[in-house]
């Protein structure tokens, strides 16, 4: 799955859509292997250089390139760290080998690999939770406010003029009582 793919289902778990842009093709620095069949790239319009990481093309995209030594279809051969970085690279001819030592041991790696995956799949269902949960809160919320709102309306116009008539009622009851006083007063 590529990485926009994911971006898109997030995207439209949350109710996001992206804009289609333009996108523009960019040529990375690609080599086949020696057969020709498998092909790398650094990802980047240079040529390889040490420091680089070195990818290999799948159908699905790029994946990072297993540590070890590889020899390039042109005769140059070059060595990958275990993070896939570029170490060295050996002309055609040159028969010295030189190892790369690496001070941690394997069954430790093959842990935290496993260790690793499994913390991603908790990460991935965690925020798939997250996701899901965010969006139904999002409609619940949209759904009280837009109540509310109503039920303001309703109370602002049903209540906007009665509290002065009932006041304006209460005024005048209590003139006429005072009004009737005074003239039982004059009577007597």
């Amino acid at each position: 799955m590529q990485y926009r793919e994911v971006l898109e289902k997030i995207a439209g778990l949350v109710g996001y859509e992206f804009n289609d842009v333009e996108t523009t093709d960019v040529k990375f620095e690609r080599i086949a292997l020696e057969g020709g069949e498998v092909f790398i790239t650094n990802q980047a319009e240079t040529e390889l250089t040490i420091g680089d990481t070195i990818y290999i093309e799948t159908e699905d995209g790029f994946e990072l390139a297993p540590s070890g030594s590889h020899r390039l279809e042109d005769g140059r051969e070059i060595v990958l760290d275990e993070e896939s970085n570029l170490v060295e690279i050996r002309e055609e001819g040159e028969g010295e080998e030189t190892e790369v030592v690496v001070e941690t041991p394997e069954e430790e790696i093959e842990v935290e690999t496993s260790q690793d995956t499994s913390k991603i799949d908790e990460l991935k269902t965690a925020i798939h939770d997250l996701l899901v949960a965010f969006t139904s809160h999002s409609k619940e919320m949209e759904n009280r406010f837009s109540t509310l709102e109503a039920d303001y309306k309703e109370f602002k116009q049903s209540a906007e003029y009665k509290p002065l008539k009932e006041e304006t009622k209460l005024k005048q009851s209590f003139a006429e009582m005072r009004l009737e006083l005074i003239n039982k007063m004059k009577n007597k």
